[in-house]
């Protein structure tokens, strides 16, 4: 469990934020996007489409024995890129 925290909280910090089990700071949208390699005008479906294979070629059980290669985001950096896009997608369907 020590390692799984260490690793969120080095993410974060090379994100430039923290992670939430330490602060409340989330990745920008713009952030998000870079990590999803999406554009501004991306819909909803696209988001999750595209979680959906980042989420297959950077799992942990899908990738156990590749190590990880440079450039390419990590499943926590996925994972948090969605969490931030999901919200900012609700937070725009109930102000409208």
């Amino acid at each position: 469990m020590l390692a799984r925290r260490t690793v969120v909280w080095r993410l974060a910090a090379a994100a430039g934020t923290r992670c939430r089990a330490h602060s409340s700071t989330r990745l920008s949208v713009d952030a998000s996007l870079a990590v999803m390699g999406l554009s501004h005008g991306a819909s909803p479906t696209e988001v999750k489409l595209r979680f959906y294979e980042l989420a297959k070629l950077t799992h942990p059980d899908a990738v156990r024995d590749a190590p990880p290669t440079a450039g390419q985001p990590t499943f926590v950096e996925v994972l948090s890129a969605f969490e931030v896009l999901v919200a900012e997608e609700a937070a725009a369907a109930a102000s409208a």
